[in-house]
């Protein structure tokens, strides 16, 4: 009989441990952090600025750059991603641009872009110089973008990782497609 308790009480050890740790995964992937206060400083210390403003559509496909891009994901809010809560590994973007390759990564609220080819990426994302430059133009139009197939967001990590760093309410944002229905939703596909 003695026996038997002691393996009630390992299981229950184990249950509860294993408990513990799912719901810290939960707690941490489900903090939302905001880093907006940061840009609206950069805001109004000038630092920040719409890099299409001044420009004609054309002139702004033209020069279309890594300044386009990181204005872009600000718009979009990519600088509230996070790293993933038990590995730590920083949110990565992969986006085309016509032929252009760019990548970002997120980094506590840092957007940093690099015009080059990035390795295991979470996300792609599809767009044209054009769309891109239009999208800078008017905020509103990103949504219309992404609904209407112009610019498209690829997931390709796991959906487990997605969740943990923060994509699928951006996914959900842009597309109109919901993926975070319900916590079980998200591991069932």
């Amino acid at each position: 009989m003695e026996e038997v308790k002691k393996h009630k009480y390992a299981f229950l050890g184990i249950f509860l441990i294993i408990l513990l740790l799912v719901f810290a995964f939960l707690y941490f992937s489900l903090v939302v952090v905001d880093y907006s206060y940061k840009y609206r400083e950069y805001d109004k210390s000038g630092k920040l600025l719409n890099p299409v403003l001044k420009l004609s559509t054309e002139e702004a496909v033209k020069e279309f750059n890594e300044d386009f891009v990181y204005y872009l994901l600000y718009q979009m809010q990519f600088y509230n991603l996070r790293s993933n809560a038990l590995t730590r590994d920083t949110p990565k973007i992969l986006i085309y641009a016509d032929e252009d390759i760019y990548s970002a990564e997120i980094d506590n609220g840092e957007i940093i872009i690099d015009k080059d080819k990035i390795d295991k990426p979470d996300v792609i994302i599809r767009t044209g110089k054009l769309e891109g430059v239009l999208m800078l133009q008017d905020s509103n139009y990103i949504v219309e973008s992404f609904n209407f197939g112009r610019s498209k967001m690829e997931l390709v990590a796991d959906k487990s990782i997605l969740f943990s760093k923060g994509y699928l309410k951006i996914y959900s944002k842009l597309t109109g497609k919901g993926v975070t229905g319900s916590i079980i939703k998200i591991y069932s596909d």
